[in-house]
């Protein structure tokens, strides 16, 4: 008959109790362990922190331009662009390039306009002021064989850019588009035609009175395009404009005309359907625009294109 000691059993039972004793602290430290890790996970989260967010470029509010005489190596252009995006300029909205091609008698002279766009005039001004960086320097002296620029002679003109982004289509991305330009005065309407308006201030409150309706006639157009024989696709392609006037005294001839209507197109051919709708649909808003202003009835043609600098988020 199977028969066990007391003392031996007595020996088991304490043996029993230690390894269920060594089990249960080894739970009880696991356990500790992934509530440790827990708790510094939890605390390393920033439940504060703000999701990434691009830049998003500032609207203009001032811009500059600068003749540029074309080098032998016109055709490094594309390079001396690509460099010149990794220069931050603080407070530099964006930057433009235009060559006039038609309704000049300057078109195809060998020179080129370099537009800088600026958050501000103040921005503008700091740049000027303080003189080129070093790595400025270097980028302009390393093509100058490709364009020189008159830094000197820049024209300083105040912009409104009033059609917001999400109204002005899909641009096609490549960076180039078509700018069509309206040299234009304020003037008053009298018996015996146009007379120049003494008080420039009131002929911008009277055309950036006029945006509004301006915009909502371009907005009807593209709505109603695939109603109308001109268009091929069933709408229109994408359009936005900028107005500039002169932020004090700019050199001659530009001095000429009061302020400067910029129409952007993504090609010629819908820059011109969309001047031919004009001429067709747009004689009752052409007539209020008439009562404050008078264009030169050539208008310039130029190719453009974006030259896509890179932002810093001031």
């Amino acid at each position: 008959m199977f028969s066990i000691d007391l003392n031996d059993w007595n020996i088991y039972n304490e043996n029993i109790n230690i390894i269920e004793g060594r089990i249960l602290m080894k739970l009880l430290e696991n356990i500790f362990a992934i509530a440790l890790v827990a708790f510094l996970a939890y605390v390393g989260i920033d439940f504060n922190a703000k999701k990434d967010v691009p830049v998003k470029p500032k609207t203009p509010t001032f811009s500059q331009f600068m003749t540029c005489d074309i080098g032998e190596n016109w055709s490094n252009r594309y390079a001396m662009v690509d460099e010149w995006n990794d220069i931050e300029v603080s407070g530099m909205s964006g930057a433009l390039g235009h060559r006039v091609y038609a309704g000049d008698d300057g078109a195809n002279d060998g020179t080129v306009s370099w537009q800088l766009l600026w958050d501000s005039k103040q921005k503008a001004d700091a740049f000027w002021n303080n003189g080129p960086t070093d790595e400025f320097k270097a980028w302009a002296d390393r093509h100058r064989s490709v364009m020189v620029c008159d830094g000197e002679g820049r024209r300083n003109y105040d912009v409104d850019f009033p059609r917001p982004e999400n109204k002005q289509g899909e641009w096609d991305g490549d960076g180039a588009f078509v700018s069509v330009v309206y040299q234009c005065n304020f003037t008053t309407s009298t018996e015996d035609g146009p007379v120049p308006m003494e008080d420039k201030e009131e002929g911008k409150r009277l055309m950036r009175a006029l945006y509004g309706e301006f915009m909502d006639y371009v907005d009807k157009e593209d709505k109603d395009a695939s109603w109308h024989i001109w268009s091929t696709t069933g709408k229109r392609g994408p359009y936005s404009f900028g107005v500039y006037t002169h932020n004090g005294e700019n050199p001659e001839p530009f001095m000429d005309y009061d302020f400067y209507w910029m129409n952007y197109y993504e090609s010629d051919a819908e820059a011109n359907a969309r001047l031919g709708r004009w001429l067709e649909t747009g004689a009752d808003l052409q007539a209020k625009f008439d009562e404050f202003s008078t264009c030169e009835e050539s208008l310039i043609y130029t190719n453009s294109a974006v030259l896509f600098p890179d932002l810093s988020d001031e």
